[in-house]
C-alpha cells in the first residue's frame, strides 16, 4: 500500500511538471509572423508609361450643309459610300428657286427705273430735305432688290452639293428625295486616311508626353492586336473632362486599315522614359528614404541604395546593390531580432 502511494505521488508530480513545462513552452515558443518573402536584384527594362483612354477620330472632315431651305429632289450617295473629290452628292429642287430668282429681277428692275425716275426729276442738283429722304428710301429699295437677287443667284448656284474631298459618307440627315430639308441638315464626308488615336491626357500628366514618343494602343474591338503608334500632335488648348478637370488631347496618326472606324474606344501606354537592361528591383523593396533590407548568412542588413528611374512596380538602382543579391519584398516582414548591424 505503501508502495502504491508513493508511486501515484510521483505521478502528480509528474503531471504537474508536464503541465508547467507546456504551459512555458506555449508563451516562449516563437510566435509565427508573415513569412518574409525575397527577390533577387537583377538586370532588366525599367519602362515608365503614362496610361490613358482614348478614341478613333479623323482629323479630315467635312460637314456640308445648304444655307436656304427647300425640297431635296436629287441623292446621289448612301450612307457609308466612298466618293471621289468634287463628286456630286445632293441637290435641291430649283423650281421654287428659279421661280424667287425671277421675282428677285423683276423687283430690282422696278426698283432701278424708281430710283432713275426720281433723279431725272431732280436734274437741277437742289433737293428739299423731304426730297432728301424720298430719294434716300428709293435707293434703299433698289439696294435691297439687288442683294435679294444676288443671293437666290447663290442660292442657285450653290443648289448641290459636291465633295470637297475624297472619302467616306458618314452622315446623312437626309437620305431620300423629296425630304425637306434646312441649313441644319448636315451631310459629312470623312477622309478615311486621316484617322487618329486621339488620347486624354490628364493635365497632371501632360508635362512628361513629347512629341514622337511611342504609344502602346489596344482597341477595344480589337484586344488581341497590340499596336505601336507615335505621338505626333499635342493641343495647345486644354478642355474639360467629364468629371469637370482639365486634359489635353494627345493624337497619334493610324496607319490606313479598312477595319478601323471613327468612334473605336480604347486604352494606350504612352512611354514617358525608358532604361534597359539595368539593375532593377521592386518599388515594394523599398523603406525609410530609399533602404533596403538584404539578406545574409546572419540575417538581414538595412542597406542604402541610390535609385534611377521609377515606375509603378520597379525602380532601377543606380548603386548600393549588384546583381544577384537577395532583398525583402515586404520589409514590414521582417523582424528586428533578425535585423545585423553593418
Amino acid at each position: 500500500m505503501r508502495i502504491k502511494n508513493l508511486v501515484w505521488g510521483h505521478k502528480k508530480i509528474s503531471l504537474v511538471v508536464l503541465v508547467a513545462l507546456i504551459v512555458v513552452g506555449v508563451i516562449l515558443w516563437p510566435k509565427g509572423g508573415k513569412p518574409i518573402l525575397t527577390e533577387t536584384a537583377k538586370i532588366q527594362d525599367v519602362i515608365k508609361t503614362v496610361s490613358v483612354t482614348g478614341s478613333v477620330d479623323a482629323q479630315t472632315s467635312v460637314n456640308l450643309t445648304f444655307q436656304t431651305p427647300e425640297t431635296l429632289a436629287y441623292v446621289g450617295v448612301k450612307l457609308g459610300d466612298t466618293v471621289k473629290k468634287y463628286q456630286i452628292i445632293v441637290s435641291l429642287d430649283q423650281t421654287q428657286l428659279q421661280a424667287t430668282f425671277r421675282q428677285a429681277q423683276q423687283d430690282f428692275v422696278a426698283a432701278k427705273a424708281a430710283s432713275q425716275q426720281y433723279y431725272d426729276d431732280h436734274t437741277s442738283g437742289t433737293e428739299s430735305d423731304a426730297q432728301k429722304v424720298q430719294r434716300t428710301a428709293i435707293d434703299d429699295v433698289q439696294n435691297k432688290a439687288y442683294d435679294q437677287m444676288l443671293k437666290v443667284q447663290h442660292d442657285i448656284a450653290n443648289s448641290s452639293l459636291y465633295a470637297p474631298i475624297a472619302g467616306i459618307v458618314t452622315r446623312m440627315d437626309a437620305q431620300t428625295a423629296g425630304v425637306n430639308i434646312t441649313p441644319a441638315t448636315v451631310f459629312t464626308i470623312t477622309d478615311p486616311s486621316s484617322l487618329v488615336f486621339k488620347m486624354e491626357v490628364d493635365e497632371a500628366d501632360i508635362g512628361q508626353v513629347k512629341l514622337g514618343q511611342s504609344a502602346n494602343v489596344s482597341l477595344d474591338a480589337f484586344p488581341n492586336d497590340n499596336l505601336k503608334f507615335a505621338v505626333d500632335k499635342i493641343d495647345f488648348i486644354s478642355h474639360l473632362t467629364t468629371s469637370g478637370g482639365n486634359a489635353f488631347y494627345a493624337k497619334a496618326n493610324l496607319p490606313q486599315n479598312s477595319s478601323y472606324r471613327v468612334g473605336m474606344n480604347g486604352n494606350a501606354d504612352i512611354i514617358v522614359d525608358a532604361k534597359y537592361n539595368v539593375l532593377s528591383i521592386q518599388t515594394t523593396d523599398i523603406f525609410d528614404n530609399n533602404y533596403v533590407y538584404v539578406k545574409t548568412a546572419k540575417g538581414y542588413m538595412k542597406k542604402k541604395i541610390v535609385l534611377g528611374l521609377q515606375n509603378d512596380t520597379q525602380a532601377q538602382v543606380l548603386s548600393g546593390l549588384s546583381e544577384g543579391d537577395t532583398v525583402a519584398i515586404d520589409p514590414t516582414s521582417v523582424p528586428q531580432n533578425l535585423v545585423v548591424k553593418n
